[in-house]
């Protein structure tokens, strides 16, 4: 019979770190909005808006989709987001945040700057300091404990 390790593990608040997705997501979006424009000089304000949307919104679903394929000890969805003792926030979701926003905000905007490499390094900052942010927000704001 297998037995799992992890059935300790408890959050110590009543917050879990998927409850403050969306309060970081508005906040990421204001973030990479106001930085990316402003760094590179971009005046089409409506299709950096959207594009950096769509771009956030594929970052943010790609590490919630992991939980959304069957796992090994039967958890639901749910079950995972609300009681493994995983902070979404980390290197992997960083990875992940790059493959997802750089390619979309990078192809979108690149025809509409003076410099696209410095196009690309402010997307991969700006992405790469608000996911340290959130990260750490995940874990000022939400504990668990074995």
């Amino acid at each position: 019979m297998t037995a799992y390790a992890n059935t300790s593990w408890h959050w110590l608040t009543e917050s879990k770190p998927f409850d403050i997705l969306p309060y970081v997501v508005v906040l990421t979006l204001m973030i990479e909005f106001v930085a990316i424009g402003k760094l590179n000089s971009i005046n089409s304000s409506m299709k950096l808006f959207l594009v950096i949307c769509l771009a956030n919104l594929a970052s943010f679903i790609l590490p919630y989709s992991v939980y959304l394929l069957p796992s090994a000890t039967g958890y639901t969805f749910q079950m995972s987001i609300s009681y493994l003792p995983l902070y979404i926030v980390g290197f992997g979701y960083l990875l992940l945040t790059l493959m997802a926003e750089v390619p979309i905000v990078y192809f979108s905007f690149r025809k509409n700057v003076l410099n696209r490499k410095k196009l690309l390094i402010s997307i991969i900052a700006v992405n790469a300091t608000t996911t340290l942010f959130v990260a750490i927000i995940e874990r000022v704001f939400i504990k668990g404990s074995w």
